[in-house]
């Protein structure tokens, strides 16, 4: 997963133009306390041996894709019961795909095709996991070709596979400079940075700017950061160590940014912490907040253990939420 530093990369801007968009809000399911989420049955029945699924993939022309879960993940939830349960998806993921579950706290043997073997829980922290679900779409090699880190709605997830596999075209990175009035950006120090990267004609950005960015407890979180929107319509210009220039798009393109808004939260040194490049609603995306301001990755690298210690302490001290609201 690429790495930003402001220290090593020059940001110049912005004024930025308004979009107009119409807001499609994508409406979640609620997954009810103590309820399982199912397992579709066309998930592959695995030993956990990868270079064995690898090879089995390999012989039925198929690819394998390793699915990190975790029981309650409403997240995960949706996955199985809105995206794949849509049609052109479910059809895709059958004919093309090997889809082998695993437990991010999970203690089962995973054997890598090296003949290391591990646990569950050891292989999501190796491969950096940090959200769930994730979506790790392997070549015959069992070398990465897609990362989906989070959930992605329905037309989304098609457009990723699309790209993938070569039927649709990848998002252009362009290269023309800004004609915007631009001046030098200076970041308050001493705070941690959050920039935010809003695309053109983007339903979700107005969803999360009209929703999200207007609840009392996320504005709280949000003013102990340097906060900072990109607009990719506005596209900026980025001036690069060399010297050279690159637009915000082609930036966006650069970090492997996939879904917007996407946030970039940096600490007060512009070091890249963490990143939210899914949809999220306001309890993930005020603890993303809470995880960087606080410094709390510093002595919890994995902030999924970071979440669920924030909603035991929440629920201490009498606080009510919901997930998914």
């Amino acid at each position: 997963m690429p790495v930003f530093s402001l220290r090593r990369c020059i940001l110049l801007v912005l004024l930025l133009l308004q979009t107009v968009v119409v807001v499609a809000e994508h409406k979640m399911m609620n997954l009810e306390k103590g309820v399982q989420i199912p397992q579709p049955d066309w998930f592959k029945d695995s030993f956990l041996d990868i270079g064995e699924d690898l090879e089995e993939a390999a012989d039925e022309k198929r690819n394998l894709v390793l699915y990190f879960h975790q029981a309650g993940c409403p997240y995960c939830y949706n996955l199985i019961t809105q995206v794949f349960t849509h049609p052109d998806v479910n059809t895709r993921m059958q004919e093309r795909y090997d889809l082998v579950a695993l437990d991010l706290w999970g203690d089962r043997t995973v054997t890598l095709p090296d003949g290391s073997e591990l646990t569950e829980k050891t292989f999501a922290v190796r491969l950096k996991v940090q959200y769930t679900p994730t979506l790790i779409f392997l070549d015959s090699d069992g070398s990465p070709q897609l990362r989906i880190d989070g959930y992605r709605p329905v037309d989304l997830f098609l457009n990723q596979l699309a790209q993938m596999e070569g039927k649709a075209p990848a998002q252009a990175k362009d290269l023309q400079t800004s004609t915007i009035s631009s001046q030098k950006l200076n970041i308050p120090s001493g705070r941690p940075i959050a920039l935010r990267f809003i695309g053109e004609g983007c339903s979700h950005c107005l969803e999360f700017e009209t929703d999200i960015l207007k609840r009392t407890d996320t504005l709280q979180q949000l003013d102990k950061f340097s906060y900072l929107t990109i607009d990719l319509k506005a596209n900026p210009i980025v001036i690069l160590p060399d010297g050279s220039q690159v637009t915000a798009k082609s930036w966006a393109a650069n970090l492997g940014l996939s879904y917007f808004p996407a946030w970039l939260l940096l600490d007060a040194n512009g070091e890249e912490k963490l990143r939210i490049d899914a949809y999220v609603r306001a309890f993930h995306f005020n603890s993303a907040l809470e995880y960087v301001s606080s410094g709390a990755y510093l002595r919890e690298p994995e902030f999924q253990r970071f979440i669920n210690e924030r909603g035991d302490r929440l629920r201490a001290k009498g606080l009510k939420f919901e997930i998914l609201e």
